[in-house]
């Protein structure tokens, strides 16, 4: 098989280097320059196009000197600030939102909507204005970037030891910028069964339509019409996409028309919806928060990494933050008496800065000596992701006119096609319009009460077991100027895992990333290992129907001599990788001893300090968790604006007495 690739490569040999060692993290002195994409290279042509391929994506954000009074401003990274001894803020704040994330662009928008109240954004990550962000196919260059943080789990015992790359967006928009633009929001039951009052599934749908603008389904009882995040179907035709489905078909399952729609089962084959807008990317930072950063009382400051929430007597202050990397200059920034700080960093960042700033674990804040504000020992704890491996199988020769890289990619090189460039700066339409992945099903193998395997399809090949890694091969085949092989993949997640992991620190410095044990298939019952094992007898199945006769060659993983269960799950722990969903490390709950804030998203024991990101879903729902962050944003935005009209005692928010510490 793997000469058979090597042939299709150019003749040379194919030597696939796993991805599971950890590259270095990047300097934390502040963003690297990003790198240009392909499609944004110059050409001669109409002046549309020229337009189209520009390199930034949309208007530039004004950057001016902090001594500057005329009216805010954004600054990227520590090189764009002439004076990193300078506190780039002024005066205090209402509201000090920590991360500029997809949770962070909602709330941004939303509580500077009031003209009265100073709302400031600190985003570690830099400016979001790569041309590969915009470019939904652009997802292969923003792994492992200057846009992500690059992060890698602890070494995962039920994994043979082996670390797992953890991709997290560093750019202003967060995550919302780097990932697969999914559109899902799981179930009824997912919400129902987390039995926090007032998050309940009739609660959230509320929220879900209100902020939606969806470009096929008409407003109604499950989707909207006049929201801030768009929706629509792929822009992206494959042939291969109608072969899966009758694929899927065979196998029994039905036709799902709207994964998004609670008035039927979850379970069935179909297209994802995605973020995206006329086939550009639809990330929350050109949703959300471009479209405001005019607003004289919001100011955002990109390249700012908060090292610490102040508190004083119980309550937070404000916070810390340095704009120059750990040696960089402390600056301090401060709230407006009945200000909050609102935490937004994501699953691992937020519950490492409230570690780091006295909030969480007594035992482990004095391993580390710091000072305890409140002990909550859920802080860090209840961490989710989705596991996921696949299978790729090679295509029939005569069928590479179908093949996704075939369509991107010039023949005998990976250089990308000129029609293709033009598909997508004209129209917004062709492989360039695609993450690849946005066509699947949702599978339940284990005879529960809802799915427990999503099904993610792509015509194209997977040369590396890792699916990220296939990502970073498509790079380096276009260095050594081979073609990228023919063929298709599919790519299995246990979409309801039932593993746990944990946030740890690994020091109190908060520049040093913390111990990330994703936890990933230690569950007692063995139910996410056993998911991912039918999932894969199922995709082979699958790829080997009367549907696929015509295209399937052979099978490059697992590999055809990978059969018994204890193979196919040798081959599942050596290859594992994540879905890059990560919630639940702050979860939501009524009880301080197993929860971190309550339903009103206030950090038990502490005042005026909330956290609101992905972070506080206390169990994942069954689907990417986008549109879920989106909507705790949402409904948490509305209870920090509830809380400065209404007060405590009217705006039906329970405030606990503090943890003692």
């Amino acid at each position: 098989m793997q000469s058979q690739l090597a042939s299709r490569c150019g003749g040379a040999p194919l030597h696939v280097r796993s991805t599971s060692t950890p590259r270095p993290l990047a300097p934390a002195s502040g963003p690297r320059s990003v790198q240009r994409s392909r499609a944004s290279a110059p050409c001669s042509g109409r002046r549309q196009l020229r337009q189209s391929l520009q390199c930034r994506a949309g208007p530039r954000l004004p950057l001016q000197h902090p001594a500057d009074d005329a009216h805010e401003f954004i600054q990227v990274g520590p090189e764009g600030f002439p004076r990193p001894d300078v506190n780039p803020t002024r005066g205090e704040f209402d509201y000090i939102v920590v991360g500029g994330g997809a949770a962070g662009c909602v709330l941004a928008n939303r509580l500077s909507a009031n003209p009265n109240k100073r709302v400031l954004v600190l985003e570690a990550g830099g400016e979001n204005k790569a041309q590969d962000i915009k470019v939904p196919a652009g997802i292969t260059r923003l792994f492992k970037s200057n846009l992500d943080w690059n992060l890698y789990s602890d070494d995962q015992k039920a994994l043979d030891d082996r670390k797992v790359y953890l991709a997290r967006g560093k750019v202003v928009g967060g995550s919302s910028s780097t990932n697969a633009t999914l559109y899902h929001r799981g179930t009824p039951q997912d919400y129902d069964s987390w039995g926090v009052p007032g998050w309940g599934s009739k609660d959230v749908l509320t929220w879900f339509t209100k902020c939606e603008t969806n470009s096929r389904h008409p407003a109604g009882e499950y989707h909207g019409a006049g929201g801030t995040m768009h929706v629509e179907d792929p822009r992206y035709e494959n042939k291969m996409h109608d072969v899966f489905f009758n694929a899927a078909a065979e196998q029994g399952l039905p036709a799902n028309d709207d994964f998004n729609d609670w008035s039927h089962p979850q379970e069935g084959y179909g297209q994802f919806q995605v973020t995206q807008e006329k086939g550009q990317r639809a990330d929350m930072f050109r949703q959300y928060l471009n479209p405001v950063m005019d607003r004289s009382n919001l100011q955002v400051v990109a390249g700012a990494q908060t090292t610490k929430i102040n508190t004083s007597g119980g309550s937070a202050t404000g916070v810390t933050f340095t704009t120059k990397g750990p040696d960089g200059k402390r600056h301090t920034a401060t709230l407006k008496a009945g200000g909050e700080v609102v935490l937004s960093a994501g699953a691992v960042h937020s519950p490492q800065l409230l570690k780091v700033s006295g909030i969480g674990p007594r035992e482990e804040l004095e391993q580390h000596g710091i000072d305890v504000v409140a002990d909550l020992p859920a802080v860090g704890e209840n961490l989710q992701d989705h596991p996921a491996v696949l299978t790729s199988c090679a295509l029939n020769p005569a069928k590479k006119a179908d093949c996704l890289t075939d369509q991107l990619f010039s023949s005998g090189s990976s250089k990308i096609r000129k029609r293709a460039i033009l598909a997508w700066a004209l129209f917004k339409k062709g492989p360039l319009a695609t993450t690849g992945c946005d066509h699947g099903a949702f599978i339940n193998t284990l005879g529960g009460e809802q799915p427990d395997l999503q099904v993610r399809f792509v015509p194209a090949p997977s040369l590396d077991p890792d699916g990220v890694g296939s990502y970073v091969l498509i790079g380096q085949l276009a260095k050594l100027g081979m073609k990228y092989p023919s063929g298709f993949t599919f790519q299995l997640l246990a979409v309801r895992p039932k593993s746990r992991g944990r946030v740890t620190l690994r020091s109190a410095d908060i520049f040093d990333p913390p111990h990330l044990d994703a936890g990933f298939c230690t569950d007692a019952g063995k139910q996410d290992i056993t998911t991912l094992r039918n999932g894969l007898k199922w995709a082979r199945k699958a790829a080997r129907s009367q549907a696929f006769s015509e295209y399937f060659e052979a099978e490059i993983h697992p590999g055809d001599d990978i059969n018994e269960d204890a193979e196919i799950d040798e081959y599942i722990r050596k290859s594992l990788h994540s879905g890059n969903a990560l919630v639940g490390s702050c979860s939501m709950g009524t009880d301080p001893s197993n929860s971190v804030v309550n339903p009103q998203l206030q950090v038990h024991g502490v005042k005026n300090l909330r956290v609101i990101d992905a972070s506080v879903i206390p169990v994942m729902p069954g689907g990417q968790t986008g549109a879920a962050a989106v909507m705790v944003a949402e409904r948490g935005a509305s209870f920090v604006a509830d809380w400065a009209i209404k007060g405590a005692e009217t705006a039906n928010i329970s405030v606990r007495d503090p943890v003692p510490a």
